[in-house]
């Protein structure tokens, strides 16, 4: 069984391609550490909707490790999809909760590139990506 942890989760806002962003900062209590990365994010969103305050946006798809959708930077580690060579080869909706230390602060930003601007919060514009592999390319 996974021992639950408590961490000080910091996550990018931003309202637009054009608006300045920031982290806010949550403290997330006793999440069990089989919770997977997206779950967690779940989780703080549904506080933040019970709290009357406006949740964050991300990216996800399969939730099945597949897709790339829910691509990251965690801690400065790029994770998740995207094409691009990284040193964590684990999609965030494979990386759980047990990856991290208790009581330690989980800072968790967008994929910050001019080929792929932040629409919102942690959304990024991945059609340039999108264009490359429909035209049958690849990144390795």
């Amino acid at each position: 069984m996974d021992k639950n942890i408590s961490f000080t989760l910091k996550v990018w806002r931003q309202n637009g391609p054009t608006a300045e962003g920031h982290f806010d900062s949550f403290e997330m209590k006793e999440i069990s550490g089989g919770t997977s990365f997206l779950e967690m994010l779940d989780i703080l969103n549904e506080q933040l909707i019970e709290d009357n305050k406006e949740p964050f946006v991300f990216d996800h798809d399969c939730r099945e490790g597949i897709c790339g959708q829910c691509g990251v930077v965690i801690n400065g580690v790029p994770h998740g999809g995207m094409g691009v060579a990284q040193p964590v080869r684990t999609t965030t909706c494979q990386l759980h909760m047990r990856s991290f230390a208790d009581g330690s602060t989980i800072t968790i930003e967008p994929w910050k590139s001019g080929a792929f601007p932040i629409l919102r919060d942690l959304i990024v514009d991945r059609s340039a990506l999108d264009r490359v592999i429909q035209a049958g390319g690849y990144v390795s």
